[in-house]
């Protein structure tokens, strides 16, 4: 009976040691397999993974309008990404300059209209003094017409000659009313169109005070999202007191169906990629999601990837085959993995047992023996073997001293 207890007591470690052993050992053997280097056939593909970000190669620009003055500053922006309706308010610049002008020819205009009032006033009243003795002296031209217009054999010969001489005196009186008249009518003409010039010339100049603070105003041409455009020496966006010019590009209200990617593609990197060659897209927001597109264009020269950067980088343009306008926004980050080779139904050779340095490519086998092989398109991992290895064949690792 005592037995008993001491036999349970021994047999319960045992136990768990053989349990343990045995998960030892079948750990060794699924760790020994995946170790395993060995020649399988399957679907290769060779891909190169950029970053980037969405961004639309269309959409209307918002700019610093043509001023009076050719620098400004701004007053208030929308913030980067905001919703906007067509005549919203984007940006707002600043007018206090053309306020405080404003005013200073406000006041010319009221002086100018004052003047041309109390101007009016005078010509008036000295046009009616001219215009009565014009007519004083018109009548009195007709009366000595009249008078003289009675035959001779009538009237003395002096009383005659009396109104005759008196007819030419009120023609020579009346031709002098009127040329008063009239050159008073031309000088009064003369100074009302000078003043009106003025008044017209102060008009205008509070209308372009005008147009040029409303024009300060920026509004969105259509229906959509606010970009706000990067600060071309602060490696930033746009910001409320910054100074801009006539012309500085402020945001841009983008059209949505033209989205596509751009990426950067290191310099080290220059001819793994080309045009044309398919993409496919996730969204760093959307990680679940993918979209595919192809490559459209690389530029020709390689460009700074930040202000006094040392290092390069070729933009690379990936059209997308389908823009989701639901999910998609410019300045989305975005992970490109571009396509440079692919095949179905392959044999493929792990890197790891493959030497590509000598004028032949090899192979090592399990064995140690290394053999010449012919090799296809190869990634960073693997290569397709088109000679020289079968399916299933075990591998050895490539030694850098192995030749």
């Amino acid at each position: 009976m005592l037995l008993q207890p001491i036999i349970m007591r021994m047999a319960v470690p045992a136990a768990v040691s053989a349990i343990f052993a045995a998960a030892c050992f079948s750990g060794y053997t699924d760790s020994e397999k995946e170790r395993e280097l060995r020649v399988r056939r399957g679907a290769f593909r060779d891909t190169i993974i950029l970053t980037g970000e969405l961004e639309a190669a269309r959409g209307a620009a918002i700019t610093v309008p043509t001023l009076p003055n050719w620098q400004t500053s701004i007053k208030w922006v929308a913030v980067d990404g905001a919703a906007v309706k067509q005549g919203e308010r984007v940006v707002e610049l600043d007018n206090s300059a053309f306020t405080t002008d404003l005013d200073s020819k406000r006041q010319n205009e009221l002086q100018a209209i004052q003047e041309l009032q109390q101007k009016e006033e005078e010509w008036k009243a000295a046009g009616e003094d001219k215009r009565l003795e014009f007519e004083k002296r018109s009548s009195e031209l007709e009366k000595a017409r009249i008078e003289a217009a009675v035959p001779r054999d009538i009237l003395s010969e002096r009383e005659y000659e009396d109104r005759q001489t008196q007819l030419l005196r009120a023609r020579v009186e009346f031709e002098k009313a009127r040329d008063i008249l009239d050159s008073q009518r031309a000088g009064i003409d003369s100074d009302r169109r000078n003043l009106r010039l003025r008044l017209g010339k102060a008009q205008r100049e509070i209308q372009l005070s005008e147009r040029a603070i409303s024009a300060l105003v920026l509004h969105a041409p259509r229906d959509g999202i606010v970009v706000l455009r990067d600060h071309p020496w602060e490696g930033r966006k746009v910001e409320v007191n910054d100074t801009v010019f006539v012309g500085f590009a402020l945001a841009v209200i983008p059209e949505l169906e033209s989205l596509q990617v751009t990426a950067a593609l290191a310099d080290v990197d220059d001819g793994r990629i080309g045009v044309g060659m398919p993409a496919v897209i996730t969204l760093d927001g959307y990680p679940s999601m993918s979209f595919n597109g192809k490559v459209s264009s690389i530029s020709a020269v390689a460009q700074e990837s930040a202000r006094q950067s040392l290092r390069r980088a070729f933009r690379v343009v990936v059209t997308l085959d389908q823009i989701d306008e639901g999910r998609m926004r410019p300045g989305l980050s975005a992970r490109v993995e571009i396509g440079r080779h692919a095949a179905a139904d392959v044999l493929i050779a792990p890197r790891a047992a493959l030497s590509l340095d000598g004028p032949t490519p090899r192979a090592r086998l399990a064995a140690g023996r290394a053999v010449d092989v012919k090799l296809g398109a190869c990634s960073a991992q693997e290569c397709i073997v088109t000679g020289g290895l079968k399916e299933g064949q075990r591998l050895g690792a490539f030694e850098v001293t192995d030749v």
